[in-house]
């Protein structure tokens, strides 16, 4: 099996391509983006719009001193903030969503990690699932942000929107701070507007070499 190739990217437009594929059928991940452009849950909103957002995110991470990696010539992308260069979160027009979203898992996070410790911000992660032979493009990704993380003695923090996810972070060493509900009485699990919708899971994971040891519960 040839070695796996990662690289940090400027080449925006194909990262997004890629992160475009990732989550074409994630009803979550539609959810979120509506949300984060404070969409009505009830408007139409296309796969262009989508992925017209996703791509806005993806420069915005770029564009201030964030890390756009890929590997396998894109069959795997991923957005990372840098220990201490965290982009500000942009608040909603939804202070429910803010509350669950933001603002309770920025406590969690304070909770859990201590002052002296940093962390890695994995804000987006994704396969090109049209790739289904190419494989260890997102293995490759977790093994050198780990790597760097551990020299550093710094964490890796990020939200995984669905219990999919959450199983293959755990696979990687993540371990759940926090599940948290989010869409409750929006959306169903389809995210179509129900008022009496479970909308969906999510949880705040962490990674650190001696999680264990210096994580707090």
């Amino acid at each position: 099996m040839s070695e796996v190739k990662l690289n940090i990217t400027r080449d925006v437009v194909r990262a997004s391509e890629t992160l475009y594929k990732a989550f074409d059928d994630s009803h979550a991940f539609d959810y979120i983006t509506k949300k984060f452009f404070n969409l009505p849950v009830d408007e139409y909103v296309s796969k262009d719009r989508i992925n017209a957002i996703t791509h806005y995110y993806v420069a915005c991470y770029h564009d201030s001193n964030g890390e756009v990696v890929e590997a396998n010539d894109y069959d795997a992308v991923a957005v990372f903030s840098l220990p201490n260069q965290h982009l500000p979160k942009s608040l909603t027009n939804d202070p429910h969503f803010n509350q669950v979203f933001f603002h309770d898992l920025k406590s969690r996070l304070a909770e859990v990690i201590p002052e002296d410790i940093h962390y890695y911000y994995l804000f987006m992660i994704g396969k090109d699932l049209t790739r289904k032979d190419t494989k260890g493009s997102v293995r490759k990704i977790f093994e050198e942000y780990k790597k760097r993380a551990d020299a550093e003695n710094c964490a890796i923090v990020l939200e995984a929107i669905a219990e999919h996810a959450r199983s293959v972070y755990e696979y990687f060493g993540f371990k759940n701070y926090k599940t948290f509900h989010y869409g409750v009485g929006e959306v169903n699990e389809q995210g179509q507007p129900d008022p009496n919708g479970k909308g969906f899971t999510g949880y705040l994971m962490i990674y650190h070499k001696d999680g264990d040891k210096v994580l707090r519960e």
